[in-house]
């Protein structure tokens, strides 16, 4: 046990220093972009999963294996060129390579396959490169401008779009990036899959929790921007950008987190009644 804390300790030492520019980078990221502020409670989450299955964890059998001196060596190879080619996300990514290739030159797939998830969860800490966040966000901003002003027309308030933006007749909207729900979609995500692997663990649900986040996230943004339009078109600008603007993307967070309340109760349901079947 001590030789086996002792190793430990070096190899987070070494990995300490190997990403000592990196990190606190990352750290500031987290701090600085609100799209990202979930990065502090992301390796906390996945440190929690490994305590909860300590007990699977510890009954895996220890197969080391040389094979895992492979994704350590991309990973190490992943950090020198995102070092040197400045791209920040493949350098931050390298890590969770190269702490899988360590579970599995010490302890084997076996437990590699164990730790997959808690590693693979990672992931969330680290911001989209630039080139993918926006491929994402840019479409997300027209459907939640698209999505609205169609809303508002069947509700009889006149309206008319023109690329992002919403005319109304006292107020114009701009459905800028901040609006697109981009950070919204990123965040449930996390969320969905956080609760799937808490409760309802199992592939299938996974899989359900992360495909509903995606409608639930068009619904609630293009609901915050109908919300945000009507209540400028009827009190005013100052009202619209004022503290509900602020407010609402907490607003649209409570009522996703709602969504994924019924879509939980609803798989429950399903799996009571198979189990209830001769």
């Amino acid at each position: 046990m001590a030789s086996t804390a002792f190793v430990v300790a070096a190899f987070a030492t070494l990995l300490g220093l190997l990403y000592a520019n990196v990190l606190p980078d990352l750290v500031y990221d987290w701090w600085d972009d609100p799209n990202y502020s979930h990065g502090f409670l992301v390796p906390l989450f996945s440190a929690y999963l490994v305590y909860q299955r300590r007990a699977s964890i510890l009954a895996t059998e220890f197969r080391p294996s040389w094979w895992g001196l492979a994704p350590i060596l991309i990973g190490i190879v992943s950090l020198v060129l995102g070092q040197v080619g400045a791209e920040a996300f493949v350098s931050r990514a390298s890590l969770i390579i190269i702490l899988a290739g360590l579970t599995w030159f010490h302890a084997g797939w076996p437990m590699l396959r164990a730790m997959m998830f808690p590693l693979a969860f990672l992931l969330f800490m680290i911001p989209l490169p630039a080139v993918l966040f926006y491929a994402v966000a840019f479409p997300l901003q027209g459907l939640a401008a698209q999505n609205a002003a169609w809303i508002l027309d069947h509700m009889g308030v006149p309206v008319l779009i023109d690329g992002n933006v919403i005319h109304l007749s006292h107020i114009s909207l701009g459905v800028t990036e901040a609006c697109s729900g981009i950070r919204s979609l990123i965040s449930l995500l996390a969320l969905a899959l956080a609760w799937a692997a808490l409760a309802l663990p199992g592939t299938v649900t996974m899989a359900i929790f992360a495909i509903v986040t995606i409608p639930i996230t068009i619904v609630a943004n293009a609901g915050r921007v109908v919300v945000t339009g009507l209540i400028g078109q009827w009190f005013g600008r100052q009202y619209a950008e004022g503290f509900f603007h602020m407010a609402s993307g907490w607003i649209i967070f409570v009522f996703a987190f709602m969504c994924l309340v019924v879509v939980d109760r609803g798989l429950r349901f399903v799996m009571a009644r198979k189990r209830s079947r001769p």
